[in-house]
């Protein structure tokens, strides 16, 4: 792919503003994790240049940490690195948000079995809680907080079922769907439905009805082709066939 494939390229370090290394911990560690999340929330949008000279004189670290965070960020599909050009957030690719989304749905359909067939009291009462934080932030409106209750969520369920290893998996598998789900935070009709779906995955996982809560849990993560078309429409620039 030519750098020219690339539409348009836009300084980032706004987004480093705010961002505080903390010496007393390995360094590239944590600029790959502010990097990485900062690509998932579209805070650095598909496009973006990242220019490495300058990430590093605004956080006065050597270039290798730098280096090792692009490149475990290259490796996961979210940005591009064009030798002797620079480095450039990946758009999104509509073939691996699929891919994400088949992976996803494999895994938390089997999550909900299991949390249907084996669940505890404890496990109701936490999702149960999830499910008023939830409300309570769609009632404020708080984007953000929508969508940490959302993965609060998903990641009790994952926890309750495998807790040592599976929601690290889902949510390295589900990155690019992330970035589509952030897109599509904004809008109303998405926002009220992830209430009521989830509260029909918790019903089912409650009532022992291990068919109804994969099913419904299938049908709240296939979602995502409906909100993809949107935010495509809306974000064109944004996306790579």
């Amino acid at each position: 792919m030519l750098k020219e494939e690339i539409s348009y390229e836009k300084e980032c370090l706004s987004v480093l503003d705010g961002f505080t290394l903390n010496r007393e911990k390995l360094i590239g560690p944590q600029i790959y994790q502010f990097l990485l999340n900062a690509i998932v929330t579209v805070r650095l949008f598909p496009g973006i240049g990242l220019k490495e000279k300058e990430i590093t004189e605004r956080l006065g670290v050597s270039r290798t940490p730098i280096r090792e965070a692009l490149l475990r960020l290259e490796d996961e599909g979210l940005v591009q690195i064009f030798p002797q050009s620079g480095t450039y957030v990946s758009k999104i690719k509509i073939q691996e948000v699929l891919e994400s989304q088949l992976i996803r749905e494999a895994l938390e359909c089997a999550v909900a079995r299991h949390a249907a067939q084996n669940g505890k009291d404890d496990l109701y009462v936490n999702l149960s809680r999830k499910l008023e934080d939830y409300k309570v932030a769609l009632k404020s409106g708080d984007l953000k907080r929508m969508y940490e209750k959302d993965e609060e969520f998903h990641r009790t369920l994952a926890n309750f079922c495998f807790p040592k290893r599976l929601w690290k998996i889902t949510n390295q598998a589900k990155l690019q769907m992330d970035r589509v789900r952030h897109l599509s935070l904004p809008i109303p009709e998405r926002q009220i439905n992830v209430l009521k779906e989830h509260r029909r995955i918790f019903q089912n996982i409650a009532d022992g009805n291990e068919t109804g809560a994969e099913k419904a849990m299938k049908e709240h993560l296939e979602y995502i082709h409906h909100d993809l078309k949107i935010v495509q429409r809306k974000y064109p620039e944004y996306f790579k066939d």
